[in-house]
């Protein structure tokens, strides 16, 4: 087994690709300046040089994704579509990674893999295509929807924007209506590694759900234990329509892991914050 991952230079491949290498995995990285996954020649190129592919490169900036619409198809859908279609004809497997804003968050409950994608913005439409592309390609592929990834190396998430702010504003305004599940990168490269090989779709997060502010005064709580250099002296809640912004998000998407739980636990998303904390130096970032 030789593993490629795509998207190497970003948050999740980055802490894949050192599990992998930390398990013991003959595997290799590409970030998209090394090999655009859009291009299906530099992919067949590189294919041969593997028996599996996890994707992780993804546009995932979602209201920028409503003005840059080609970028994000792009990486989104023609990517994982080519993928599909050269890992299918050349005998490898493709494991790809999608998000819970395939669906509209009408839901009273945990989305489980076989509900209804109906997405509300661009990003989540692309992710959605994504997804039909490959299971058009080829059927023996494996996607595994996440949310709310936070965690690991070149972070673009939650966690540290929220620790920073933290540490240079006095007040912040978090949104409480938008409930979903936080993941943990660190956990999330666990599972992906026990879904090499398999095949079907499968959703993954830390148990729990909480809302943006909620995560927020979990971060702050934790860094005030740690004595990190804060400044803030209060965080607000509001609601989604005070936050005015250019892509709509749904309200309540978090997923239902019963499936992947047969084949690995799954810890909850405050176990998972601790751990984060225990890697960190109180210091400004």
């Amino acid at each position: 087994m030789r593993v490629w991952v795509t998207g190497s230079g970003g948050q999740v491949g980055q802490v894949l690709l050192k599990a992998l290498k930390k398990k013991g995995f003959d595997c290799f990285g590409t970030s998209h300046a090394e090999t655009d996954i859009a291009d299906e020649p530099a992919v067949r190129a590189r294919m041969k040089e593997a028996t599996h592919v996890v994707n992780t490169a993804a546009y995932c900036e979602v209201d920028p994704a409503e003005t840059h619409r080609e970028k994000a198809f792009r990486t989104n859908v023609l990517g994982p579509a080519i993928l599909a279609k050269v890992s299918r004809e050349m005998g490898a497997h493709l494991l790809h990674i999608s998000t819970d804003y395939v669906f509209d968050g009408t839901l009273q409950r945990p989305y489980v893999e076989e509900d209804k994608t109906h997405p509300l913005n661009w990003y989540g439409e692309t992710k959605r295509e994504g997804e039909l592309k490959i299971a058009e390609a080829n059927p023996k592929a494996c996607t595994v929807r996440v949310s709310w990834v936070f965690g690991g190396a070149g972070e673009r998430n939650y966690a540290p924007r929220i620790l920073h702010e933290l540490q240079v504003k006095k007040e912040l305004r978090f949104v409480d209506d938008q409930m979903s599940c936080p993941t943990y990168a660190i956990d999330l490269a666990d599972a992906l590694i026990v879904l090499l090989g398999r095949s079907g779709m499968y959703h993954y997060c830390n148990e729990g759900w909480v809302s943006k502010y909620g995560f927020a005064m979990a971060i702050w709580e934790r860094a005030k234990k740690k004595h990190f250099p804060l400044v803030c002296e209060r965080i607000v809640p509001i609601a989604s329509s005070e936050f005015p912004s250019l892509a709509k998000r749904p309200l309540f998407t978090p997923l239902n892991t019963q499936k992947i739980k047969a084949l690995l636990p799954i810890r909850s998303w405050q176990e998972a914050l601790d751990d984060y904390f225990s890697h960190l130096k109180p210091s400004f970032l």
